[in-house]
């Protein structure tokens, strides 16, 4: 059970890091002064005024990012400063108040996911990148789909045949990685202007962290069956994340799209097998 919901948990870290770094540089002036106060009379007191005023620029850009966040409007270009300070700071935060790492990375990839939906442009299809995880796959499917995405042969025992009709649909590309090093080896030969990604969250933030500038949208996958076998994926999330960068309408505004189907058409099967089984037992 996470200690706060979505970002909220990041948000707090974050601000927590900032206290903290002003009680360091408080300490750092409180050291000093005596040498400054040999030196000149005037000089503490100006250190002190550059001291304040650098730690409430800090202040002021840990406030626009996190109004960025919220409002999902580009109030300043914070992804930068977000990947490669707020969340090592956060990290050390939630170690040292023992918060389980997952539930940190959790929270900053919902971060991450806010500021890239503030500032994203319209992305081509053929520019977007749909990066996945082979344990998508079922584990004992004989045709493996991470060198060839096309061997799958559609028989609903995972979700790969939905996510290869979604990209289908909106003309994306689709890459099933073994691991990091592949998922990088795969963005550094697409090239995309963006990627929408699924993985658990240790391999989420590592990738957003290895492919700035490059916006990234993660999607948590699901592990009913425990980390690296049969994971699954909110469908839906994987959808709305990829009409997002494409800027096209909301599955809700024209009746549902991929995901909304598939559940339908679920739905529709179980009841058949359902209908027959009765017939059966009579």
């Amino acid at each position: 059970m996470r200690i706060l919901k979505g970002k909220n948990l990041f948000i707090l870290l974050s601000f927590l890091g900032v206290v903290f770094l002003g009680i360091v540089l408080l300490g750092c002036w409180y050291l000093v002064t005596p040498r400054l106060m040999e030196i000149g009379p005037q000089l503490p007191v100006i250190a002190g005024i550059a001291i304040l005023g650098f730690y409430l620029g800090i202040v002021s850009l840990l406030s626009l990012i996190v109004l960025s966040a919220y409002l999902e409007k580009d109030l300043i270009s914070a992804k930068k400063v977000t990947v490669r300070i707020l969340f090592p700071l956060a990290t050390v935060i939630g170690r040292f108040l023992r918060i389980p790492q997952d539930e940190i990375r959790a929270s900053f990839i919902e971060m991450n996911n806010s500021l890239v939906k503030s500032s994203a442009k319209l992305i081509p299809g053929d520019r977007l990148l749909l990066l996945l995880p082979h344990c998508l796959q079922n584990f004992n499917c004989p045709h493996r789909v991470t060198a060839e995405v096309r061997n799958c042969r559609h028989c609903g025992g995972c979700e790969i045949a939905d996510l290869i009709d979604m990209c289908d649909r909106y003309g994306i590309r689709m890459s099933i990685a073994t691991g990091g090093t592949l998922a990088r080896r795969v963005i550094v030969e697409t090239r995309p202007n963006a990627i929408v990604a699924v993985a658990c969250e240790r391999d989420l933030t590592s990738g957003i962290q290895d492919s700035y500038p490059i916006p990234v949208i993660g999607v948590l996958n699901e592990r009913p069956y425990g980390p690296c076998r049969n994971t699954r994926v909110d469908l839906t999330l994987v959808e709305n994340a990829i009409r997002f960068f494409l800027k096209t309408q909301s599955p809700d505004s024209i009746g549902g799209g991929v995901a909304a189907r598939r559940s339908q058409q679920r739905e529709k099967q179980w009841q058949a097998s359902q209908h027959v089984k009765s017939h059966s037992g009579s």
